[in-house]
């Protein structure tokens, strides 16, 4: 019985399924929308480009880091993000996407992918309204700081650098009306075994089906005005275990001005994000991994872009943990972040920023869990440049 109620929902996920990759995944930030930049080989050598079959991108990030406080005080040069991508149409119903990490080490996973690969995906437009997508794939969740390219992310949320969001799986996308579109995905979620991952409790046992399942809204109003990136997912890892996500993200979008308020839920059986595990040893000294906790993130986003070549941003972030059912770690966390930055766009046919931002987190804990307060501040001065080879 429960073979057949897999099968049926792998049926109708393929049945329901006008997007490519969803999130990480739908491109938002990412590509499509870059009518005006030249490639490389456009610029440099001339080359007529004569369809749109192959694209290739090189996203960079390096930066200086002035770090005021803690036990990382001083100042270093860090090469934060490096990813090469390649994405394409074959026709007007194939295309496909390939991006891979280049800036750490590789690992197989149980996928039997490297965690480096974050997507290698094939799209099928199956009319005008439904694609398909397959392969490894940004998971379909909601929020505009998870969608966005990674480069451009200044500092990520503590709830985000705590999910892995690239699993094999299958999108099936329907646009619904004119640029609003529901997606359904299901996907691996045994990255890791449970062996290696929960190795805190060798008590818990890998899922027989570990499955992830996710309904997603890209959605937009008020002629683009407001748009927004809503989604619920539920999956299992661990056997007779859950997790839940709420990851919403609203954005209010004018010729100048933009504001983004994203909200990011997570409710757990078994610790997966491992912050409040973490702490837990800490505080008690020995190995310990939480059960029933809950995360919590609300974030705002304001950017005024006065002129094309000049983009001001400030973001503020809210963040919180609990183990529900102990009580020196009920709501024992609470995270504060904040972000204010300039950045200057020297060439508008070019995907590149300068950007000096003071980036700061504080960390409070609450007097029953016996942690000490944290806070880091750095002064950073970057260049972000999503470079078009072809």
């Amino acid at each position: 019985m429960k073979t057949h109620l897999i099968y049926f929902c792998v049926a109708t996920l393929l049945f329901v399924c006008n997007a490519t990759c969803m999130a990480q995944g739908n491109m938002k930030g990412l590509g499509n929308e870059e009518e005006n930049i030249q490639s490389l080989a456009q610029r440099v050598l001339n080359l007529e480009k004569k369809s749109d079959a192959v694209n290739v991108y090189l996203n960079t990030h390096v930066s200086y880091q002035e770090r005021f406080n803690g036990e990382d005080q001083g100042g270093s040069f860090v090469g934060r993000q490096l990813r090469f991508e390649m994405l394409g149409n074959v026709n007007d119903r194939w295309g496909y996407r390939f991006r891979y990490r280049l800036n750490r080490p590789g690992e197989q996973q149980d996928d039997n992918f490297s965690n480096n690969i974050d997507i290698m995906a094939v799209n099928f437009k199956a009319t005008s309204r439904l694609t398909l997508s397959a392969g490894k794939l940004g998971v379909a969740v909601g929020g505009y700081q998870y969608d966005e390219n990674p480069i451009q992310v200044l500092e990520f949320c503590d709830w985000l650098t705590g999910i892995d969001g690239f699993h094999l799986g299958v999108h099936a996308a329907y646009e619904v009306a004119k640029q609003n579109t529901v997606v359904l995905g299901l996907y691996n979620t045994n990255n890791n075994r449970t062996k290696r991952y929960y190795s805190e409790d060798s008590s818990l046992k890998d899922a027989k089906h570990p499955l992830a399942a996710s309904l997603y809204w890209a959605g937009s109003m008020f002629g683009g005005k407001v748009q927004t990136l809503w989604s619920y997912a539920m999956l299992k890892e661990v056997e007779g275990k859950y997790g839940n996500l709420l990851m919403l993200g609203t954005k209010l979008h004018l010729p100048k001005w933009c504001f983004i308020v994203d909200y990011y839920g997570a409710w757990e059986q078994v610790d997966h994000h491992k912050t409040v595990s973490a702490d837990m040893t800490a505080a008690l000294g020995t190995t310990t991994l939480a059960r029933s906790t809950s995360y919590n993130t609300v974030r705002l986003e304001v950017s005024h872009q006065p002129t094309p070549h000049w983009n001001c941003l400030v973001e503020g972030r809210v963040e919180s943990a609990s183990a529900r059912h102990d009580m020196a770690f009920r709501n024992y966390r609470t995270t504060y972040g904040y972000t204010a930055a300039v950045q200057w766009i020297p060439d508008l046919t070019q995907d590149a920023r300068i950007s000096l931002a003071y980036i700061g987190k504080t960390t409070d804990y609450n007097n029953l869990c016996g942690l000490a307060d944290v806070s880091r501040d750095r002064l950073e001065l970057s260049l972000i440049y999503r470079i078009k080879a072809y």
